[in-house]
């Protein structure tokens, strides 16, 4: 009974491998410690899930009660995968505690990056204001210099 629900979960895992490789890309493992532990891990804590599961349910709904055997086989399992959960949310607390502290810093560079492109942006904004109010004052100039050789000109040839 707990032998057939491993064996249909097992083909339904075993099932979806190609979906789930196409979906999400695959973890990066820094070292072989790390693949040795997830795969153990994993191993462990489905295995517990599966037993516990099944057996809690053939209790609830055939009726019938976990024996001895079953207990121990939960309890074998359960010590070393509660180890491994506990150990797996005390390393997600950490990194989570290290993204933490970083945040005030992160935030405070943005906060200088932002200062320096606003300052950037407003000095490039005068410097086209002058560069446009000199361009048009040369405009005028070049006008009036041109208007007055004209007038010059027609003056010399009577």
């Amino acid at each position: 009974m707990i032998l057939e629900g491993i064996i249909i979960v097992v083909a339904l895992i075993s099932r979806l491998t190609p979906f789930r490789a196409m979906t999400r890309p695959r973890l990066k493992m820094s070292n072989p410690n790390e693949a040795l532990m997830i795969t153990f891990g994993m191993g462990v804590v489905l295995a517990w899930v599966i037993i516990a599961a099944t057996a809690s349910y053939y209790s609830i709904v055939a009726e019938r009660d976990i024996s001895d055997s079953q207990l121990t086989v939960i309890g074998l399992l359960g010590g070393p995968a509660l180890l491994i959960i506990t150990n797996v949310l005390d390393l997600f607390k950490g990194k989570e505690s290290a993204k933490i502290s970083i945040l005030p810093e992160q935030l405070a560079s943005d906060v200088a990056a932002t200062e320096a492109i606003d300052t950037h942006t407003r000095l490039l904004e005068e410097l086209k204001l002058k560069h446009d109010l000199k361009l048009e004052e040369m405009t005028k100039q070049h006008t009036l210099d041109m208007e007055a050789y004209q007038i010059t000109k027609k003056e010399g040839k009577k």
